[in-house]
This record gives structure tokens, sequence and C-alpha cells, in this order.
């Protein structure tokens, strides 16, 4: 026997888990630095904030929070379940009272643990549906793949990996209902102990199981609906194909009802306790409309199944399609007229996972799995999410379904259903590659099981008449050199994305920690019920970071409330306009980054109304014989407000002056760092007489945190009577800022070249002081 069939199968299970666990602790060590955690991404940032919140006040978990879409406050639509148990494993490692430091330790582990939990029902699914050899295979393959992964490291606190351990579950869960199924043909004719014991089946078991984890999902993702209505799509295609292959079908109306009776005796007290006022029927939160979801998935299968019953032996198998599709065409307007706001409910659902929102294009990983956000085909996200394995599972789903096993197999015919609906969902939004990753593992673990029967398969020999498999021994370098390189790609992106996760950089860590020590501490951060004193204002990516690193509320963050305020405020052309917004929303620090100015902005354009193009010039050059035209940054785009800020420290501003910039310098010419932080102020006012129609500038020199020298300066007009306002935002004496100015501002006439120095108070700027100076006679 060779070396890979002689391990039995507990040996390779187990090795392959620890493996899997190995690499998902790799970042460990990077990541953990004196007791504190540097989390992947940014939505685990605000896990995190709620994970603290329900540790501290446990079972009670966060649904509202006022440093959210500040001054309005927000309603948190994530449900509990992922921050509740994180907290109450915090709660238990902690001996019921855990350190900060320990809650953020369990926290970033809590995803690996489930990450490796995913493992047991994928190998049982997969086992149960092509034998053991594939559930191995299709266990590696997850313990690898890099989408997985990325979810699934230490420190990647997000839901996500509980999103795919519990539908894996349901999934397997049902997979062995279809398998183990032992009703009757015909339930009219049992007996009141042969139903008994056809609803004691282990069949019905795991159909209810798999109706108790849909439950589950409900409290875990506001997706969950995906999954329920998942298995409503597979009910007619499988008795579609029932019909044709002449099957009676009772198996799957007991399996698909049990499971979703299951999920509404659970689900109906879950909605009852949690339903919040004003979201009565809303998708996003749990709610009635979960309960309404799964009772018209359940009158759905109902409708299918005596739909099927009806047409069985009357008529060609494919009428049953069409009466389908007539009877979906039907309910769709019947639930739109007496069910509207259930129906608006679950348009806009649709809506949202096939990408046609319009906030979602600016998302880039709402963006399709093939389209880049210029619309430029890309394989990137396929190759940096699956490797090789995306492929393989294309063509494994396409061998599976030319098989007969599919019309023979209700259970073969459900996995391709679901990867189908799961490719589809990837295909229109590359968020849901996660959910792809088990299908892809079951893919991939099936084609690799194929190759290992072609590579080393078994002689048939005849013994005494008879026919038996045994082995030959062949050697099995062939199959190792063919494994090798269809798992190299897959590790080796795995390998550089747990060697360098996606970290909030160092330059924001500093800035974030100085924003925190340096500005004034707000209030109701630990219960955030009442509206604290001022908000803070950057791009929505940054929310979450400066939520939970600086305790600071912010206008937006990845829920993206008051994102088009936000974008508006960076793209606005007049600082009247800008400080409009920044009053209404009680604004008092703006926080840029470069990435603000150089990658994002297309995003922060296009949230704003405004055609990015307009921002740029086309510039052609001559290069030998041949023009290259290329795009130039025009006017516009150096009057927006976040250039003004980032680039040009504010100048050309009144109200805006820079506090804090970052060390990392991104540019020389003009010499820019990474990260900058502003304060909004009401600036002085100098205001006196110069000649009508004269423009008139102040400007000064100031020396940031980091030492670099820059030339501040703001310009005013004179009326016909001669009268300038001129407005500044730099104090220059009594200011124990670390960026400040070092000289007095020279205020200076273009036209008449007169010219008089003024030194201004810090309390002069913030309290909106005037002060008089004349530059000529009156």
């Amino acid at each position: 026997m060779n070396k890979i069939d002689s391990l039995s199968v507990r040996t390779k299970v187990l090795l392959v888990t620890l493996f899997a666990l190995l690499i998902r602790l790799f970042p460990l060590s990077s990541l953990l630095s004196n007791g504190r955690v540097t989390f992947v991404s940014y939505d685990s940032y605000y896990h995190m904030r709620s994970i603290l919140y329900t540790t501290q006040h446990f079972p009670h978990y966060l649904f509202s929070d006022s440093y959210i879409n500040f001054p309005f406050g927000f309603d948190i639509s994530w449900p509990p379940l992922y921050d509740i148990l994180a907290s109450l494993a915090a709660l238990i490692v902690g001996f019921g009272n855990p350190s900060t430091s320990t809650i953020e330790v369990v926290a970033a582990a809590f995803p690996v643990v489930l990450g490796i939990l995913s493992l047991i029902p994928l190998y049982l699914a997969a086992s149960k549906l092509f034998g053991q050899r594939v559930g191995f295979y299709s266990i590696l393959v997850l313990a690898i793949i890099p989408i997985h992964l990325m979810v699934s490291m230490f420190g990647a606190t997000d839901h996500h990996v509980a999103e795919i351990l519990i539908s894996t579950i349901a999934f397997t869960l049902f997979i062995f209902s279809l398998n183990d199924s032992s009703c009757s043909d015909n339930l009219k004719k049992l007996t009141k102990k042969e139903l008994i014991d056809c609803i004691r089946s282990r069949s019905t078991l795991y159909a209810i199981g798999a109706g108790f984890m849909l439950a589950v999902s409900v409290l875990t993702w506001t997706g969950s609906p995906i999954f329920i209505g998942l298995f409503a799509l597979y009910v007619p295609v499988q008795l579609a194909i029932d019909l044709k292959v002449k099957r009676s079908s009772e198996y799957l109306l007991v399996n698909s009802c049990a499971m979703y009776l299951a999920a509404l005796v659970l689900i109906i007290p879950i909605a009852s306790a949690m339903v919040r006022e004003g979201y009565e029927l809303s998708a996003a939160f749990v709610s009635w409309f979960h309960v309404v979801y799964i009772l018209v998935m359940l009158v759905f299968t109902l409708v299918c199944w005596a739909v099927a019953r009806l047409l069985s032996g009357k008529g060609q198998w494919w009428h049953y399609p069409l009466a389908i599709i007539a009877l979906i065409a039907v309910c769709f307007i019947g639930v739109r007229s007496l069910m509207p706001t259930f129906y608006s409910n679950v348009m806009a659902g649709v809506s949202y996972l096939l990408g046609f929102d319009e906030t979602l294009s600016t998302i880039n990983e709402a963006l399709p799995l093939f389209w880049d956000q210029y619309g430029s085909f890309t394989l990137k996200s396929v190759w940096g999410g699956f490797g090789l394995f995306f492929f393989l599972a294309i063509v494994s789903l396409m061998m599976i379904m030319r098989k007969r096993e599919l019309s023979t197999n209700p259970s073969i015919s459900f996995l391709v259903i679901w990867s189908i609906i799961v490719f589809v969902l990837a295909f229109s939004q590359r968020r849901f590659m996660y959910l792809l990753a088990i299908n892809v593992a079951v893919l991939s673990g099936y084609i690799m099981g194929e190759l290992h029967s072609w590579l080393m398969p078994k002689a048939v020999k005849d013994h005494a008449g008879k026919r038996k498999k045994v082995h030959e021994n062949p050697s099995n370098v062939p199959l190792l050199m063919v494994l090798g390189m269809l798992l190299l790609p897959g590790f080796l992106i795995s390998a550089a994305a747990v060697s360098s996760p996606s970290l909030m950089p160092s330059d924001w860590e500093e800035t974030l920690d100085w924003l925190k020590e340096n500005t004034p501490v707000t209030s109701y951060y630990q219960d955030p019920v009442q509206t604290p004193e001022y908000g803070v204002l950057s791009w929505w990516d940054f929310g979450n970071w400066i939520i939970y690193r600086s305790q600071r509320p912010v206008v937006t963050n990845n829920f993206q409330p008051g994102v088009q305020d936000a974008a508006v405020f960076f793209i606005s052309q007049n600082e009247t306009n800008a400080s409009n917004i920044l009053d209404e929303r009680k604004v008092k620090y703006i926080l840029t980054d470069i990435s603000m100015v150089k990658g994002k902005f297309f995003n922060i354009a296009k949230l704003a109304g405004e055609d990015y193009d307009s921002f740029f010039d086309n510039e052609t050059t001559n290069k030998g014989s041949s023009t290259v035209t290329r795009k130039v940054e025009n006017g516009k785009f150096k009057n927006a407000m976040l250039v003004k800020l980032h680039v040009y420290d504010g100048s050309a501003s009144g109200h805006y002056r820079l506090l804090y910039e970052s060390n990392t310098t991104v540019t020389k010419d003009p010499e820019v760092k990474y990260v900058k932080v502003f304060e909004y102020v009401k600036g002085v006012t100098v205001t006196g007489k110069a000649e009508p129609g004269e423009t008139v500038y102040g400007a000064t020199t100031i020396v940031s945190n980091e030492g670099r020298e820059f030339d501040y300066y703001n310009s005013a007009v004179a009326g016909e009577d001669g009268t300038y306002n001129l407005t500044l935002a730099y104090s220059t004496e009594n200011s124990d800022l670390s960026t400040h100015a070092i000289l007095p501002y020279t205020i200076i006439g273009k036209n008449s070249r007169a010219s008089k120095q003024v030194n201004v108070t810090e309390s002069a700027v913030l309290a909106g002081e005037i002060l008089s100076l004349d530059l000529v006679q009156v």
C-alpha cells in the first residue's frame, strides 16, 4: 500500500486540522504586542467595540450607538449572536471579570476557533456525498484556501466565519436528511405508528436540525434570508428531476417542511423578543419579516409539491417548470398587492445582494467579481481569493452535472443548486467569495479524489470466479506532484495573507492614539445612548478605527450613514458650503490620509454626485513619433476641500488648521505626510481698510509636529468702500499646540503692496474674535 493511503482517515484529518490551526494562528506574533491586539481590516474594530460593551453589560448588547452618524446616532443592524458568544468566551477565560487585553485576545482568537470548527461539517458533507477520500481533500483545500483563511485567521474578528460555519452545518444536516430519508413514498397510506416513526426518523431529525441552524443564522447575519431561500429554490428543481425520473417526492416534502417548521418554532419567540419599534417588518433587523419570510418559503414548498403531485403522470415533466414559473409570477404580483411593505423589503434585499445599490458601487468588496471600480475586467479577486481552486471548482461542477448521479441522488443535485446560487452571489459582489469557499472546497476535493483514482487505480482480478479489487501499489509520486501543483498557488497566497495581513497602518495607529490623548474627551463612550459633545469627520473606511482606537464619535463609518455629507464636504469647492456641513454635524476635527486623495477620490466624487473626470484635464505630449495623453489634476481638483487640507495644509481657508501629521512622507513636491488631523475653528477675522477691490492676503510660516515648515495663507477681496474681512485659522502666540506659527501674520494688499504685521492669540482664534487693521489711511 502507498504512503498516502497507509495513513488512517483519523490521522489524516487530525494532521490537516492541526495544519489549519497553525496557519491561522501564524499572525499572532505580529498582531499581539504588549497585551494589545492590532485587528485585521475595518469591521473587526466595530465588532470589538460591540464585544467590549457586551462583556461589560452581559448579556445586553449594543443595538444603538450615538458615536455613529454623529450627532444623530445610528441603530445597529448587525445581529448580536457573534458578539455575544465572543463576549461569553471572554467572560469564561477571564473568570467573570476579564481585562480589556483578555477580551481583545479572546476576540482575536474566536474566528480561528470557528474556522477550525467549519472543517467538521465540511468533512461530513463531502464524505456523505462522495466518500471519505473526497472529504479529506475537501478539508485540505479549506485549510489553505485564501478567502477562508482571511476571515478565520487570528485578528479577523468579524462574523463572516460564523456565517460559513452555521450555513455549512445547516446544509450538511439537510444533505444527511436527503440521504437517509426513510419515510414511505405515500404519506396517505401511513398508519399512525408509521407516521410517528417517520417524524422520529433520522432523516426528519436532520431536517429539524437544519431548521434550527437557519434560525440561528438569522441571529448571525442580516443576509440570512439567502440561506433560507436557497432551500426553497432547490425544491422545485428537485421536484422537476423527480418527475423526470418518475420518483416519488414525499421525502422532499417531509424534510423541507420539517426544516422550515423547526426554524419557525425558534424564530417566532426570538423575533417577538428582539423586534424594534419602527422596524417591525425590516429585513435589516431581526423582526417579524423573518417569520413571514420563512412562512412564505414553507407555503411555496407546499405549493410546489402540490403542483408536482397534480402533474405527476399527466403530461411531460417539463410542464412542471413552466407551471412553477407562472406560479412565481402570480405570487410576486399577489405579494406586491397584498403585502407591499414585505415585498419592498424583499426587493430591496435582492437589489442589495445583486449590487444594484449606488452606494455599493463605491465599495471595493461590493464590486462584481470580475470587474474593478472603473469597469475593467480583472481576475485579481478570484486569484487572490482562491488561487487555482476556483477554476478547479468550475470544471468539477461541470463534471458532476454531466454524470447520472445528478438525477439519481437528490443530495448531489442539492450541492449543484447550492453551488450555482453562491457562485451567482459571488459574481454579483466579491464580498460573498467567503461563502463560496465551502463549495469550492467540496468541488476541488471531488476533482482531487477523481485524480487520485486515475493516478492510483485499484486493479480488479479474478479469484475463483469472483472479481475482487486489490492494490497494485503504484508509485505515489505522480499523485503528489499533481496535488502539489494544484495546492501550491493557494498555499502561497494564504502564506502571504497571514504574513502580511490587512492591518491598520502604523501612521494611522499613531495618529489615532494622538487624537485620543490630545483632544477633549467625549462623553458616553461606554454607554452610547446620549449625544457626545462633538464629532470627527473622515472617510467612512476609517470610522470604525476612530471609534475604537480614539474613542471619538464619527459622522460616518463602515455602516455608511452620513457618507454623502462626508463626500460633499471633501469635494466642496466652497469653504462656506463645506463649513455648513460641519456646523450641522457638530464636527470639531477632520482626519485625512493620502489614499483619500490618490485612491478613494473616485468614489468620494461619485457619492458627492460629481463627475470624476471633471477634476482632470487631458494633457498630450509627444514621445518620438507618437503622442501620449494623460490625465492631469486641474484647478477644480486642487480647490476641493480634501486637497486643500491634505496637500496644501488648509491654506486658502480660514477655519481649518493642521494639528498633527504622521511621520511618513508620501510625496516630496510638495512634501505631504500620510495622515493628517485638522481642527475646525471659528478663526480670527482681521478687518480694516484697503484699496477698493483689492485682494488682501494674510500669511505666516507654520512648523508642524514633525518639524516640517510650510506657508499658510488666506485671502479676501476688499469691497467697494475698501473694507476687507480676512479670516485666519492659526494663532501666532499663547499657543501650546505642537503645530504652530513661528512668525506673526503679514497682512498685505496685492495692488497697494501696503503691509502690516499682526499677532493673533489662541483665544482669539477659538472665540472667533475680530481684529481691526487698516492697510491704508481712511
